[in-house]
């Protein structure tokens, strides 16, 4: 190249760290190189090193870097990570600048293409000899690989489902609901509500012939489970409290009546979520139910109560759910 201006030697300092880059800088050539190389490298941590990048292009040019007498070659790459990969090298070759910049899918494919173009100023001749490979193509914009988004930690659950109970009301008693919830990797925790569908629950009284009471539940039932997974299928135990209106009425009685009464329950149980498609479920729960309060329901000129619920009730519930 003409117009060739030499560059009085200069002795760098050593490479430092600074928040995410390295810098580095190069020693000058020996005495027995006449030529001199000037190269700094700057990249996120992560990224290979100056001393790696040297050691690459000593072996694209066959073992050493000896620059031509009055070659003087100075090279300033930065790589920078934003949503690609990108390089700007500014580079000296017997005092003639130049500049490149470069987006590739990795800073592993900047190093190589770094390492090829100064190993290519200092000697193409040894570096085609050698047979290395070229420099690495920029991908087309729409093919860059794009990053692997994280698994998240906590899944999101919505679902809708039907229940079945006995021992909450005089006799069985379905409903249907839905229900949200939150799902790490060892726990599980759902808010479910549910009404029930049935109004012809009775309790006969003992007088007058025909008396009865009609009843129907509405709950809000909150359960904390372990989750375990056994193939696609989880599972665990859960404790579960649950808080709702009773409403009562009379039916064939003197004086009609109807009542709203808390309903409240402690309890514990199973559930499995058994996989149907992807981000889709099936989940099953089987609860047993304490109430922490068994009101009474009794009619005015019935002797008697009506109904009182068992000590005990149990709870069925299947649905679907969704998690993403």
């Amino acid at each position: 190249m003409d117009g060739v201006k030499r560059l009085s030697p200069k002795l760098p300092g050593l490479g430092t760290l600074l928040a995410l880059a390295v810098i580095g800088n190069s020693r000058p050539g020996r005495a027995d190189a006449p030529g001199a190389l000037d190269f700094s490298w700057t990249a996120p941590l992560g990224c290979p090193s100056r001393d790696e990048l040297r050691g690459q292009i000593a072996r694209l040019l066959g073992g050493g870097i000896r620059v031509p007498e009055g070659g003087d070659i100075r090279a300033r790459a930065v790589v920078e990570h934003g949503q690609t990969w990108s390089l700007e090298i500014e580079t000296e070759l017997a005092g003639r600048p130049g500049r490149r910049s470069i987006e590739a899918g990795s800073c592993q494919d900047l190093a190589d293409a770094t390492s090829l173009i100064v190993a290519l100023m200092i000697d193409p001749d040894a570096v085609n000899a050698h047979a290395m490979r070229p420099l690495p193509a920029v991908p087309p914009a729409d093919s860059r690989p794009i990053p692997a988004k994280p698994r998240r930690s906590v899944e999101y659950l919505v679902g809708v489902h039907a229940a079945a109970s006995e021992g909450t009301l005089p006799s069985f008693d379905v409903g249907v609901g839905g229900g949200i919830g939150l799902a790490g990797r060892r726990w599980r925790v759902e808010l479910r509500g549910t009404y029930g569908l049935r109004r012809d629950q009775t309790a006969e009284a003992s007088a007058p012939p025909g008396a009865s009471g009609q009843f129907n539940l509405a709950a809000a039932a909150l359960a904390a489970c372990f989750n375990f997974r056994w193939g696609g299928v989880a599972f665990g135990p859960c404790a579960d409290a649950e808080l709702g209106l009773v409403s009562a009425k009379g039916v064939n009685v003197s004086e009609s009546f109807s009542t709203h009464t808390l309903w409240s329950s402690l309890g514990a149980g199973v559930y499995a979520a058994i996989p149907l498609a992807p981000h889709l479920s099936l989940p099953l729960h089987l609860d047993i139910l304490a109430p922490l309060r068994r009101t009474e329901y009794m009619v005015k000129d019935v002797p008697g109560r009506v109904f009182q619920a068992p000590a005990v009730g149990g709870r069925l519930t299947a649905g679907i759910e969704l998690h993403f």
